[in-house]
């Protein structure tokens, strides 16, 4: 007899742990990514071959602690930022931005567990909440696919 089940229903992961665990990985990475603020600066070698690049102000300009993401290249074709938007959208979700994520994760894995807890149900206490949270636990999470 296994003890593993092949029911998909049985092997479902909760709401409430589909959340901790995104706020757990963004946790992680806010840990280890370069301190807020972020910014945004446009690079142009000799070469003319790097187009934006993202910096973090917590560190002094110009080290190497400063940059977060290595500036694109256009004439080679591979890797990097090559539009400005992309570094751009990169700053916007510093580290800061995740850690407040993070804690909205948790707060509605608290409030979807105390109503699952009131109603003994998933589905209720996932649709009360509109399912947004949800949707960006399992993005993070590297499920529901991308948009």
């Amino acid at each position: 007899m296994s003890i593993v089940s092949s029911d998909p229903e049985a092997q479902k992961v909760s709401p409430v742990t589909e959340l901790r665990n995104a706020a757990a990985k963004l946790r992680k990475h806010v840990k280890h990514a370069a301190e807020s603020p972020w910014v945004t600066s446009s690079v142009w070698t000799p070469r003319a071959t790097c187009t934006s690049a993202v910096y973090s102000h917590a560190y002094p300009p110009g080290s190497i602690d400063s940059e977060v993401v290595a500036s694109g290249r256009i004439k080679s074709g591979y890797g990097g930022i090559r539009e400005p938007w992309n570094a751009e959208y990169i700053a916007l979700m510093q580290p800061s931005v995740g850690k407040a994520l993070a804690d909205w994760l948790d707060l509605i894995a608290d409030v979807v567990q105390a109503r699952i807890v009131e109603d003994g149900s998933d589905d209720y206490a996932v649709d009360l909440e509109g399912d947004h949270a949800l949707t960006v636990a399992r993005l993070i999470n590297g499920e529901g696919g991308a948009s």
